[in-house]
């Protein structure tokens, strides 16, 4: 008798195991196929953590409950506006936003730990901040008197919020916003610009002037840190090599300059038009201000996550980590105008730390043909400028040694 209770209650055992089991892998979710919005790495939080943090609003569930008090007050107040100027009433759009639950969940790379009600609220408040921010931002006439986000007595605070906008993990995805702008405006959307417009408004001191209007105001993008990189991009984007190049160093500026080569001021309003021919590297002005840092780590770490393959702000970031190594080629690269720093609160000593920082974070490969390129084209051109010169020092010194004829 006693070995049958043995063996019922081990059956009993591994039934209860099997149905643990089972039911663990009937909650498992489907792998996200449209994951565009991750957490930042820990290797790059760990050392430049407040780079990746809100200072006034956060958006979307990463940062969630995390923000200002005042700010959280502040974006109820900007959805109880954007419902009076709405076609629609709260009911509508909260079972509209219900309707995108499960795509938003999506999009996310972490499983997001919020209650069905929780999130739906989340995404309708913020959401709606967007929205209202960037009408507002288009439409001054329409602020109220003391909009703490539009104060002209604190003019950091529209900064503040323009870099909150701009980080990796305080982001919505750009479908939710942009179809509760359509549902909310429905027949009203004619007398308005599209959202990505007032996106591109409300961002547009960093956008790339020369890009068409098709590409800015029309392109798919996942989000909003999405939307102001692809505004950065050339007008016209190079195929990608079919493989992956290894990135190689190449001499500082001040080493490429005692070699031959004459930096000179672009003319171009796109980052990444650099060129080098006949010993003129023309490289664009990048203006820096006190976002810069913030900025560049976070569609960096991006691109690390999403666009790995098509890489122009890490090889750019790269490329410069790579010309600034020391104190004169700082001061180069600023006298030349290519480094705008009067915007900027650092010193020279910050600029070299932050591009150093990017040159030893950045990958070991690139399929962006036309930075590796430019890479091979000044190594070759420094290394026969130095081979000649020592053809040249070894002839003068023979010929000395010679004895007259």
């Amino acid at each position: 008798m006693q070995g049958s209770w043995r063996t019922s209650a081990r059956d009993n055992n591994h039934h209860q195991l099997i149905a643990s089991i089972s039911n663990r892998l009937e909650r498992i979710s489907p792998e996200a196929v449209d994951c565009c919005i991750f957490t930042v790495p820990d290797k790059l939080r760990r050392t430049h953590k407040e780079a990746f943090l809100p200072r006034q609003v956060s958006i979307g569930p990463f940062h969630h409950g995390k923000h200002r008090k005042a700010m959280e007050e502040h974006k109820w107040r900007y959805l109880q506006n954007f419902l009076k100027r709405t076609e629609k009433k709260l009911e509508e759009c909260v079972e509209a936003i219900k309707e995108w639950e499960g795509q938003t969940r999506q999009c996310y790379a972490e499983n997001i730990d919020l209650s069905h009600n929780d999130f739906i609220t989340m995404v309708l408040v913020d959401g709606a901040f967007i929205i209202e921010l960037f009408l507002l931002n288009r439409f001054p006439e329409r602020r109220a008197e003391n909009d703490i986000i539009f104060n002209k007595q604190k003019q950091w605070m529209i900064t503040d919020v323009r870099r909150d906008l701009s980080l990796m993990e305080n982001q919505l995805p750009f479908f939710v916003i942009k179809n509760l702008f359509k549902f909310a405006f429905g027949t009203r959307l004619e007398e308005l610009p599209s959202l990505l417009e007032l996106a591109h408004d409300f961002f547009g001191f960093r956008a790339n002037p020369e890009a068409k209007p098709e590409m800015i105001f029309q392109s798919n993008v996942k989000h909003l840190l999405d939307a102001l990189r692809f505004w950065y991009l050339p007008s016209l984007e190079k195929a990608p090599s079919d493989d992956r190049k290894k990135i190689e160093a190449i001499p500082r500026a001040s080493q490429l300059q005692a070699a031959g080569v004459k930096f000179r001021m672009s003319n171009s309003n796109c980052l990444f038009d650099i060129k080098f021919s006949k010993g003129v590297l023309e490289i664009p002005s990048f203006k820096l201000i006190p976002s810069t840092e913030s900025f560049l780590r976070n569609i960096t770490a991006f691109e690390r996550s999403y666009h790995r393959d098509d890489s122009y702000f890490i090889d750019y970031v790269a490329f410069l980590g790579n010309l600034i190594d020391t104190r004169d080629d700082a001061k180069l690269l600023i006298r030349k105008k290519i480094i705008d720093i009067e915007n900027w609160l650092g010193n020279d000593e910050a600029l070299i730390n932050l591009f150093n920082s990017f040159g030893r974070e950045s990958g070991f490969g690139t399929r962006n043909i036309s930075f590796f390129r430019i890479r091979q084209e000044l190594k070759a051109y420094y290394r026969t400028f130095w081979h000649k010169l020592k053809v040249t020092m070894k002839r003068d010194s023979t010929s000395k040694k010679k004895p007259p004829g």
